[in-house]
């Protein structure tokens, strides 16, 4: 990775010192990791800080971009597990093995706050790009004045809906979870039912609570950094910078900062040899079928259907008689469909992870089953593939409605509701065999539909390059970050904290760090 024009770095004048620090879990973990190489790859001196699991998985691409003379480090914590009641070493939330590690997980997490602010106070910084779900990060080491920018995680179309169910409560006025509402004050006529909320799928969700949050995050906040782009969804970009009164720097799709090389192939697994094998496996298995003849089935690194939905979702993906390529947890995972016996040289099952950025962009993918997470919306938009949504919980259904009502470049799978969040097993069927098979026949054939994908994802490639919006964007934040006052606070600014202000081999060095360093 090469640094592109931004900010100048000559004489005595240090680039700006951005931390980014994301919530620890492959969904928000990896887009901040892309983040942080972006800025970095525009003179930004990143540093990225992660537990320790997470260091481990994302390291590999940080580590070649620091070689490549990137100013760019991952700095370590370590999770205060055993301080929070949290047993089985767990560092990241996919690793959770069940809703009742969620609550000690959550204060562990909690608990780098003050390790958080130790390093603002040795090293400090002249911006942080924070998770918007720590807060805790937004006010760390108050005293220095360090200006704070909001990783939202998810969209503007998701935060402007969120937002205006938590302040108007239009779903109150309803007599059923069936029955559809108006979602007001946004540009274009949404409308959604109680059984498509994130408060319907998320275990003891308390509105006040999420306000009460929204709104200090909002307070604490310079701005929003946000992975997205302007053709995706312009009109809420605007909407959102008009109700926070913050601006949006909308600076994705992130997962474009990765080339086709390892940062491709090994992203969200290190270096690890048993994930290279199974990319290559992968890869393999999709070059020998023909072009968009392969569906793509991934829920994320968090869901965990039932055992009857399972055995659905599998059966029909035999039943479409197209091809695909069907990730499925490595934890609690219920006994799954004989597909080889079912689908014979149709059907590749993988466990775990798989690269999927690179299998989005490979020739043979032709449409990707999704929970609609962010994170594999704006994957999806990058590589120009069409969407099945299939959400599942939290804002998912929200980036459905984004997807398949507004940008038209998917369609649902027919999930009128969603999961608890780690109660998925008393959920039962969502989506029946029959429906699955005729959705992904359906999406294969939709000529229309891959076009208008197609369209999306080249407007995605040109946000990214010189001159395009998401480019600009990201200047723009940097901009905002040296404009005069910003870095006065003290004990920041050029030089102030006592860095080595050269790139390039200096960083090399110093790409991972410890907190007891």
């Amino acid at each position: 990775m090469r640094a592109s024009s931004s900010v100048a770095s000559s004489g005595d004048t240090a680039p700006p010192r951005l931390y980014f620090i994301p919530f620890p879990t492959p969904g928000h973990a990896l887009p901040m990791s892309d983040l942080a190489r972006l800025f970095a790859s525009r003179g930004a001196d990143a540093t990225l800080v992660l537990t320790h699991a997470n260091a481990a998985r994302l390291g590999g691409p940080v580590a070649r971009a620091a070689a490549a003379g990137l100013c760019i480090r991952i700095h370590a914590l370590t999770m205060p597990a055993e301080a929070a009641g949290l047993t089985g070493g767990h560092e990241s939330a996919d690793d959770l093995l069940n809703r009742e590690l969620a609550g000690p997980f959550a204060i562990a997490v909690d608990l780098l706050a003050p390790l958080f602010t130790d390093l603002l106070r040795r090293h400090p910084a002249d911006a942080v790009v924070f998770d918007g779900v720590l807060p805790w990060a937004a006010t760390a080491a108050p005293e220095l004045g360090i200006p704070r920018y909001a990783f939202t995680g998810t969209g503007c179309f998701a935060l402007s809906v969120q937002r205006s169910l938590l302040l108007h409560s239009p779903q109150n006025g309803v007599a059923s979870d069936t029955e559809p509402f108006l979602v007001p004050g946004l540009p274009d006529a949404v409308r959604l039912t109680r059984s498509r909320l994130a408060e319907a799928t998320l275990p003891g969700a308390d509105s006040r609570e999420f306000l009460n949050r929204m709104f200090d995050v909002e307070r604490a906040t310079a701005g929003w950094v946000v992975n997205s782009f302007a053709d995706l969804e312009q009109r809420y970009i605007e909407h959102y910078e008009k109700v926070t009164g913050k601006p949006v720097f909308a600076v994705g799709p992130v997962c474009l900062v990765n080339g086709d090389g390892d940062d491709t192939l090994e992203r969200g697994r290190g270096g690890e040899a048993a994930a290279a094998a199974e990319a290559a496996r992968v890869l393999k298995w999709l070059d020998t079928k023909p072009a968009r003849s392969v569906v793509y089935v991934c829920f994320g690194s968090l869901t965990r259907f039932p055992l009857e939905q399972v055995s659905e979702l599998g059966m029909g993906l035999a039943d479409s008689g197209a091809n695909f390529v069907w990730v499925v947890g490595d934890k609690n995972v219920p006994p799954l469909p004989d597909i080889d016996a079912a689908a014979p040289g149709r059907g590749l099952v993988v466990r775990g992870w798989a690269p999927q950025v690179a299998v989005l962009r490979h020739a043979a993918v032709g449409a990707f089953v999704t929970h609609c997470g962010w994170g594999a919306v704006t994957e999806a938009a990058a590589a120009g593939v069409p969407v099945l949504a299939w959400p599942v919980f939290a804002e998912q259904f929200y980036n459905e409605a984004l997807v398949v009502g507004l940008a038209g470049t998917g369609v649902g799978m027919g999930a009128d509701r969603g999961y608890v969040w780690g109660g998925e097993a008393l959920g039962g069927v969502v989506v029946g065999r029959e429906a699955v098979a005729e959705r992904v026949r359906g999406a294969l054939a939709d000529e229309a539909l891959r076009r208008r994908a197609g369209e999306i994802g080249g407007r995605a490639r040109r946000a990214v390059e010189a001159g395009g919006s998401s480019y600009e964007a990201v200047g723009a934040l940097l901009e905002d970050v040296l404009r005069p006052g910003r870095r006065s606070h003290d004990g920041a600014g050029a030089g102030a904290s006592g860095r080595d202000t050269t790139r390039g081999q200096a960083s090399v060095s110093t790409h991972y760090a410890s907190e007891g360093v």
